[in-house]
């Protein structure tokens, strides 16, 4: 399931980085089969983690970092949504791409450092 849920991110993260190029080089919105795939990805990467999460539970493993990563997942989406909705202006856009990549690049983080004392 970790290899899924890794592959999914992967996907995830390069969606978004060519819809922030489309977005950023052409002012272009992505087609309609990519705002499909990417709310898949979502939808299945929230599930992969949700099993690897009660996996870990069950385990007695310390998890504080992953609710940092859901926090980081739930701006990432938010500010995805706003950057890449065709009615924002450019420099909405371009803030929501920003934080959105500062959210993902947190996200990679937790989830390489996984520090235990979190909170």
């Amino acid at each position: 399931m970790k290899h899924l849920h890794m592959l999914l991110v992967f996907l995830l993260i390069g969606v978004f980085v060519y819809q922030s190029y489309l977005v950023l080089s052409a002012n272009k919105q992505a087609a309609r089969p990519i705002k499909i795939a990417t709310h898949i990805l979502y939808a299945l990467a929230i599930v992969t983690g949700a099993w690897m999460l009660m996996q870990l539970m069950s385990a007695q493993a310390p998890v504080q970092w992953v609710f940092a990563k859901i926090i980081l997942l739930v701006a990432a989406i938010s500010s995805s949504v706003k950057a890449f909705d065709g009615q924002a202006t450019p420099s909405q856009s371009k803030v929501g791409i920003l934080i959105a990549a500062i959210a993902y690049a947190g996200i990679v983080t937790l989830a390489y450092v996984k520090p235990e004392n979190l909170f």
